[in-house]
């Protein structure tokens, strides 16, 4: 197993074809070895990729998604360029993502008022997501923290409305 690893990472190492891009995931940590030592290393966006240099290895560690290109420089003149494609990790709040017309999207502090003319209560979810209160026919909802809860209005004749917030 150890040897197909570092045969796959020599691989990469090879010179890129044109157009084929060197495609890594977020945190994704690559090792690339070269028959001599690299001198110089340049990226067109320092903050996509974290390169440490040891000699003859390069250690590639993709910090966000993006797309830059990686310039190599050896001892005897030859450069090689890989154009790097970096895929952003997929979240877990992905979940909080808005499902219908009654949904408010907020982000942690922020404060929404709406008017619901006739309500006579408003019920929330007590999980510390956001903080609901009715003044006159003005309803405010305050997020407090990230995730999701549900709100439920009720007006004077009893008809009911369920509204999800999430907070971010």
């Amino acid at each position: 197993m150890r040897a197909a690893l570092i045969g796959l990472l020599v691989a990469a190492a090879a010179p890129a074809r044109a157009g084929t891009p060197l495609v890594l995931t977020e945190r994704q940590v690559v090792t690339l070895e070269f028959a001599q030592p690299v001198l110089r290393v340049q990226t067109t966006d320092p903050d996509l990729l974290h390169v440490q240099v040891g000699q003859a290895r390069v250690r590639i560690e993709a910090a966000r998604g993006g797309r830059c290109t990686l310039d190599l420089s050896f001892g005897d003149g030859a450069t090689v360029s890989y154009e790097v494609v970096v895929e952003g990790a997929r979240r877990a709040q992905a979940a909080l993502t808005p499902t219908g017309m009654n949904d408010l999207v907020l982000a942690v502090g922020e404060e929404r008022r709406f008017r619901s003319p006739g309500i006579a209560r408003a019920l929330v979810e007590e999980n510390g997501v956001a903080k609901v209160s009715v003044q006159g026919d003005t309803v405010s909802v305050i997020a407090l923290g990230g995730g999701r809860s549900t709100m439920l209005l009720v007006d004077g004749a009893g008809a009911k409305s369920t509204w999800t917030i999430v907070v971010r």
